[in-house]
C-alpha cells in the first residue's frame, strides 16, 4: 500500500486538500513509511519465536480500520472538504502500523536458516518471487483506487478499497506461516534489551554499513515515488483524471491521466524484483546486484527526471526507475541473509528487523527533505536529491561487499591454521584476528 500512496497523495493536491503544503502531504506516506519499518525490531524477533499468526491477524486489523476510518475523513469528498489530521491518522499512523506486521513477516519465511528451510538452493529467488506482490498491490491499488473515487466518490469509494486490503491481508493471515523444521526461539524478557537487539549484529562491520546503505535507499526512492503524478503533472506529460466534484478536468477530456506513471513504476518493479532475484542467486551475491542497480539508478535520477521533455521519455524514465526500484526494495532481507554469520542464522528474523528499524527514520525523513527542496528549489530537486542518496548508497554497498569478503578470507585462513595444527598434533589456541574474522 505504501507503493501506492503518489496516487492517494496526486487527489489529495488536485482535490481534497488543496490549502496543505507539500510537506504536509509528504508526511502522510513518509509516516506509512516510517511505521512499516520503525517496530519491525519487535516484529523480527517475534517471527523467530514463530509468532507469525498474532502478527497477521494485528496487521489484518490495523489495515482494515485505517483504510476503513479514511473514508471519514471527508464527508462528501468534495473540493477542500477533507480533514487532514483524520488522513494522517487513519493512512498514515493506523494503516503504517499494520503494514509493519506485513513487512517483515513475508521475507521471513523463505530466507530462514541456512540448512532447515524451504528454499535452500533457491532462497533468493523464492525472497524476489515474495517481493513481486509490492509491485502487484502497487499497480492493482492505485487503479482500484482511482476507480472507485471515479465511480462512487471518495468515502464509499475508499470504504470498498478497504475492504479489498481486508481480503488481501486476510489471505496473508491464512497461508502465511514457518517451516516447522526451523527451531523456536523463545522471546525472554519483554523489558531485556538483549531480547530485541543481537549485540553481534552490531559490532558486525559489514552489516552496520549495510544498514546505512538501506536507509539511504529508502530515503531518496521514495521522494521520486511520491512525486511522481505531481512531477508528470507540473512538466505537462498528463493530466488528473476528472473526480465526482470536480478537479476541473472534464469527463472524457484528452490528456495522459497522471496515475498510470505510477502504475507504470509499480508495474516495472515486478520485472526489477525478478530480475535481481535470478542473478542473485546465480552470482550467491545480493550485494553486488544491489551496488550496481542503485548506481544506475543515481544516474536515472540525475539524469531523466529533470531532463524529460515528452510523454515518451518519461514513460521510459519510470518503466526504467521502476525494474531499478524493484531490486533496490526487495534485496535488503536477502542482503542480510548473505551478511550474517553461520552461527546466528537463527537470527536471521532479528538482524533484518533491527535493520528495517534503523532504517525507518531516513524514511520518514527522505520524502520531507524532498518536499522542502521541491519546494524552494522546484521538482528537479527531487530527482537530484534522489540521485545523490543513491549514488552514496552504490559506494556504501561496495565498502559492505568488501568488509564481508575481508572477513570471510580472514575467517577461512583461521580455519586452515587450525586444521593444519591438529594434523601436527599441535594445538594452537585462536587468536584474536580470528574472532574478529568470524563475527566480520
Amino acid at each position: 500500500m505504501v507503493n501506492a500512496y503518489g496516487a492517494f497523495m496526486g487527489l489529495y493536491d488536485a482535490h481534497l486538500l488543496t490549502k496543505n503544503s507539500d510537506l504536509q502531504l509528504s508526511l502522510v506516506g513518509a509516516t506509512e513509511s516510517f511505521l512499516l519499518l520503525l517496530p519491525s525490531i519487535f516484529a523480527g524477533r517475534l517471527l523467530d519465536a514463530r509468532r507469525h499468526y498474532y502478527l497477521g491477524f494485528t496487521g489484518f486489523l490495523f489495515l482494515f480500520l485505517g483504510y476503513f476510518l479514511l473514508s471519514f475523513s471527508s464527508h462528501a469528498g468534495l473540493k477542500d472538504q477533507g480533514n487532514y489530521g483524520l488522513v494522517w491518522v487513519t493512512s498514515g499512523l493506523l494503516a503504517g502500523l499494520g503494514m509493519t506486521c506485513f513487512f517483515t513477516y513475508s521475507s521471513h519465511n523463505v530466507i530462514q536458516t541456512e540448512n532447515r528451510q524451504w528454499f535452500p538452493r533457491k532462497r533468493y529467488i523464492a525472497a524476489g518471487i515474495t517481493s513481486t506482490g509490492a509491485g502487484a498491490g502497487g499497480i492493482i491499488y492505485p487503479l482500484a483506487f482511482k476507480f472507485l473515487v471515479a465511480r462512487f466518490g471518495f468515502p464509499i469509494g475508499v470504504r470498498i478499497l478497504s475492504g479489498i486490503v481486508a481480503g488481501t491481508t486476510l489471505i496473508a493471515f491464512i497461508l502465511g506461516a514457518p517451516c516447522k523444521d526451523i527451531p523456536r526461539r523463545k522471546v525472554g524478557a519483554a523489558f531485556k534489551l538483549s531480547t530485541w537487539i543481537d549485540k553481534q549484529a552490531l559490532s558486525n562491520r559489514s552489516y552496520s554499513l549495510y544498514v546505512i546503505a538501506v536507509a539511504l535507499v529508502y530515503g531518496g526512492f521514495y521522494s521520486v515515488a511520491f512525486h511522481v503524478t505531481e512531477w508528470a503533472e507540473v512538466k505537462g506529460f498528463g493530466t488528473e483524471e476528472d473526480i465526482p466534484g470536480g478537479t476541473g478536468v472534464s469527463p472524457g477530456s484528452s490528456g495522459f491521466r497522471t496515475f498510470w506513471f505510477l502504475t507504470i513504476m509499480n508495474g516495472a518493479s515486478i520485472i526489477g524484483r525478478l530480475a535481481s532475484a535470478w542473478f542473485a542467486t546465480h552470482l550467491s551475491n545480493p550485494i553486488a546486484v544491489h551496488t550496481l542497480t542503485c548506481f544506475l539508478a543515481s544516474l536515472l535520477a540525475f539524469f531523466f527526471w529533470p531532463f524529460a521533455t515528452n510523454n515518451a521519455g518519461a514513460i521510459a524514465f519510470c518503466t526504467l526507475f521502476g525494474i531499478l526500484g524493484g531490486s533496490m526494495l526487495s534485496l535488503p532481507a536477502s542482503g542480510v541473509a548473505y551478511l550474517i554469520p553461520d552461527s546466528r542464522h537463527s537470527h536471521v528474523g532479528q538482524w533484518t528487523g533491527m535493520m528495517w528499524s534503523s532504517v525507518s527514520i531516513f524514511a520518514l525523513i527522505g520524502p520531507l527533505i524532498a518536499a522542502q527542496l521541491r519546494r524552494r528549489f522546484g521538482m528537479d530537486a527531487v530527482g537530484y536529491w534522489t540521485g545523490a542518496t543513491l549514488l552514496v548508497t552504490s559506494v556504501l554497498l561496495a565498502g559492505s561487499m568488501w568488509l564481508k569478503r575481508q572477513g570471510d578470507r580472514k575467517s577461512a585462513t583461521s580455519t586452515l591454521v587450525g586444521q593444519g595444527d591438529s594434523k601436527s598434533g599441535q594445538v594452537t589456541p585462536a587468536s584474536p584476528a580470528s574472532y574478529v574474522g568470524t563475527i566480520v
